[in-house]
């Protein structure tokens, strides 16, 4: 099977996402090719320097890919490749997905990476698709009424062989802290209240090592180190002992061997084995809307310092952390579940 991911250029999730699920497609036996859109106003779009592409295209070795500027550029780019199918990851790329469509009549399928109005914006290209993937409940619930029944719903899926831990006993001295995520509005609202919480602690004399890895767009990080998007998160998760963080950032993180606080525009605390018993996948969000605690820096404060005080805990819950990520977000089951909308796509 020979599949066309469409993609954007982007420091975000999708690119993260997109480049993992080709990596182990390709271990299934998948043949994957990347295509980029990546043209003046997808740069401007997505603010990405000269370092930045260098940092992507790092991270994508062993994976084949080109670039496309335009829908035309991109059927002369394939017209002498062969595909049984197209898989399109974002807006921007789904004209491209029916233009080779009606050209070469080469099926697709789409993968909704966040909650829009996906039925008024680009309900046509939705029609038309052999399958839609959404990466949660309320992502596809945001597509409408006439999609529920062709849309399936796949989560995010953490590669567990690279995000790892790397020394879980090491507990003592400051709390290693991070923040990690890309956000903006209410969702970034968790951060504020993550540094006051740290400030506090500070005034208490709790020694605490604290940084932001990624962008929390409005929020105030006075007590946090600023680190910016990394491409490479991995050094920096195995240094920290606790991450604060939500969806897919999260999952990583824990992967890693962090204990996992769920925080965004609201709070959940730390991620606990129950959340996910009976076969449920709990909604890492930390939306008011999902029934989680209105921020409160003293919550977070308490909450942190007990693992201050109790090192043993913190070494106790690194380690389900690792464990709930290998059960429960390893990327295997996101592979094989897509697999199977390929197949289907492909059977008409």
């Amino acid at each position: 099977m020979k599949v066309l991911f469409l993609s954007i250029m982007a420091k975000c999730g999708v690119f993260t996402h997109v480049r993992e699920l080709a990596l182990y497609m390709q271990k299934r036996g998948v043949t994957p090719i990347i295509g980029f859109i990546h043209n003046p106003k997808t740069i401007s779009l997505f603010k990405i320097t000269k370092k930045d592409m260098d940092g992507l295209i790092e991270s994508i070795k062993g994976l084949e890919y080109f670039y496309y500027d335009s829908d035309e550029s991109l059927l002369k780019k394939i017209q002498s490749n062969k595909f049984d199918l197209v898989h399109a990851h974002s807006p921007i790329v789904l004209s491209s997905a029916m233009a080779i469509y009606k050209k070469y009549n080469t099926p697709y399928i789409v993968t909704l990476h966040g909650t829009a109005n996906w039925n008024t914006l680009h309900g046509a290209s939705l029609r038309v698709a052999k399958g839609i993937i959404a990466i949660g409940p309320e992502v596809a619930a945001s597509a409408g009424s006439e999609f529920k029944d062709k849309i399936e719903v796949i989560f995010n899926g953490i590669d567990t062989d690279h995000y790892k831990p790397n020394n879980m006993k090491n507990n003592h001295g400051p709390l290693r802290i991070l923040w990690m995520g890309r956000t903006n509005g209410p969702t970034a609202n968790g951060v504020t209240y993550l540094s006051k919480a740290i400030r506090q602690l500070r005034r208490k004399g709790i020694p605490v090592e604290a940084k932001v890895i990624g962008h929390a767009s409005g929020a105030g990080t006075g007590e946090l180190e600023l680190c910016g998007w990394v491409h490479e998160p991995l050094k920096y998760l195995q240094w920290s002992q606790i991450v604060f963080g939500r969806g897919r950032a999260l999952r990583e993180a824990m992967a890693a061997g962090n204990v996992g606080f769920l925080i965004g525009q609201g709070y959940g605390g730390v991620v606990m084995e129950n959340w996910f018993d009976e076969g449920k996948t709990p909604l890492l969000s930390a939306s008011l809307k999902h029934g989680y605690s209105k921020l409160n820096s003293q919550d977070i404060m308490k909450d942190l310092l007990d693992f201050h005080y109790r090192r043993g805990l913190l070494e106790e819950r690194r380690l389900v952390a690792r464990k709930i990520a290998e059960d429960h977000f390893n990327i295997w089951k996101m592979v094989d579940e897509t697999f199977k909308i390929f197949q289907k796509a492909l059977q008409g």
